[in-house]
């Protein structure tokens, strides 16, 4: 048996907006033997704009009842049956939302009749409700209210099972259901494509532009949980409904997935991309050795030709990190060029400076303290190769790092190139260096510590 629902809502968020109607149509062996439809009280004001779409008014709310009076109802219609409506996971989410808030896990089967139109009407120019109730005449009259187009879309799903191949509804209830929960615009075969495999995975919108690009270790599962029923991120969801196309690249290194996403964020700039799209660094430590051994450290403008220690988006993000530093490893202000003075820093008469301002404190101990505390944000080794796997058997990933600058990645195949350095350089494609790429990689060796690495 189906259960045919329809809701209308005071907005598209089922974390911030509620439910205002709904209806039901039970259906079984071709007629309906059961409806239900009610108004709800949303405990908001309604949107000026829901009142002039549906015509649903605060005053005609006022006395209807709350979501958690008619949820037992809910619960009692459509249990064991499967629930029907257009664009499902739309109505899906903001019933499981409102029960959620209630404590109560629902689930149910589903099929959507926006995903059967698409694969049984193909060439359309739009599969909203209206636009296919006036392509196959089905009478839709007051439009968004509930129970009206629940009926529309239990006549549509009529026709569509009337017209559909037998294949298309003898596929397993569950199949249909996980495909419910794809954007309209992917079908199943472009999921069951992707491979189980490290790499990065595009998202493309129906004009071809690239609007998300994302790495992991299995890219189809990675794939499928962006596609989950229960988002409750509305950035997640407008993500999800502009889906149109999908591409990967394989890399069978994480490490390479890991780079080879930033690399892409930051030269195509995809809209829903937030972390390293927009990166701009103007400022940078920087170390030297003064006269008498110490070693310093400078935020100062990021300088042409010169490698900065770390890099950071503006001046205060650089000062309140220093001042981090300075407070774990008990460094001098002085010598970060915080404090300007002849003499021992402020810190220093607070007991948070070792006196190396003043030379109580030997280069050496300082030296120390400042190397252990830039240790966490450097590489150990200034020329390095990270050996891992490729993207077949019978291929190996390289990642380059020489004089602690990163060159970028390749693929070698060991029975050409072995263990020659030469060689394994050679296969190292350029790539941009940059804060995001350095912490990458000192983040993936600490996490890491068994990955072979090639000293030279």
């Amino acid at each position: 048996m189906y259960a045919i629902v329809d809701i209308e809502t005071t907005g598209l968020s089922p974390v911030h907006d509620r439910i205002i109607e709904i209806a039901i149509l039970l259906y079984e062996g071709g007629q309906v033997v059961e409806s239900y439809s009610t108004l709800l009280n949303p405990e908001m004001r309604l949107p000026p704009g829901i009142t002039r779409i549906s015509g649903i008014t605060n005053e005609m709310l006022q006395d209807a009842p709350k979501f958690y009076q008619i949820a037992r109802r809910i619960v009692e219609l459509t249990e064991n049956k499967i629930l029907v409506a257009h664009n499902a996971r739309f109505d899906y989410s903001f019933l499981r939302q409102a029960f959620r808030a209630l404590g109560y896990h629902f689930h149910r089967r589903l099929l959507c009749t926006l995903r059967l139109s698409r694969k049984l009407l193909p060439g359309l120019p739009t599969y909203t409700l209206p636009c296919l109730c006036g392509h196959l005449k089905i009478p839709l009259s007051n439009g968004h209210r509930a129970m009206n187009d629940a009926r529309a879309t239990l006549r549509l799903f009529e026709v569509l099972q009337s017209r559909g191949k037998e294949a298309i509804f003898a596929v397993p209830i569950a199949k249909e259901a996980r495909e419910t929960f794809l954007p309209p615009g992917i079908m199943p075969g472009q999921v069951a494509a992707l491979p189980e495999a490290a790499g990065v995975y595009f998202f493309y919108d129906r004009e071809g532009r690239l609007i998300y690009v994302g790495k992991s270790a299995n890219i189809r599962k990675r794939v499928l949980g962006h596609f989950s029923d229960d988002l409750t991120s509305q950035f997640a969801r407008k993500m999800k409904e502009r889906i149109a196309g999908i591409g990967h690249e394989v890399t069978g290194s994480e490490l390479i997935a890991l780079l080879l996403e930033s690399d892409i964020i930051k030269a195509r700039q995809p809209a829903f991309n937030r972390d390293q799209r927009n990166t701009v660094y103007l400022y940078g430590v920087y170390s030297f050795s003064d006269k008498n051994g110490y070693v310093n450290l400078r935020l100062e403008p990021l300088q042409a030709g010169e490698r900065a220690l770390l890099s950071f988006v503006n001046r205060p993000e650089g000062e309140e990190f220093l001042l981090k530093l300075m407070s774990r490893y008990r460094l001098c202000q002085k010598l970060c060029h915080f404090h300007k003075t002849r003499g021992a820093c402020f810190h220093y008469h607070l007991k948070l400076c070792q006196g190396a301002c003043i030379g109580l404190e030997s280069a050496e101990l300082y030296n120390r303290r400042v190397r252990q505390a830039l240790g966490q944000f450097d590489y150990t080794h200034p020329n390095f190769l990270i050996i891992g796997a490729g993207r077949r058997e019978e291929e190996r990933s390289v990642v380059g790092v020489e004089k602690g600058i990163y060159r970028g990645f390749g693929f070698f195949e060991p029975a050409l190139a072995g263990d020659d350095i030469a060689a394994l350089k050679s296969a190292v494609q350029f790539r941009e260096d940059n804060q995001d790429v350095r912490r990458i990689i000192r983040r993936y060796l600490n996490r890491h510590p068994g990955e072979r690495i090639v000293r030279y």
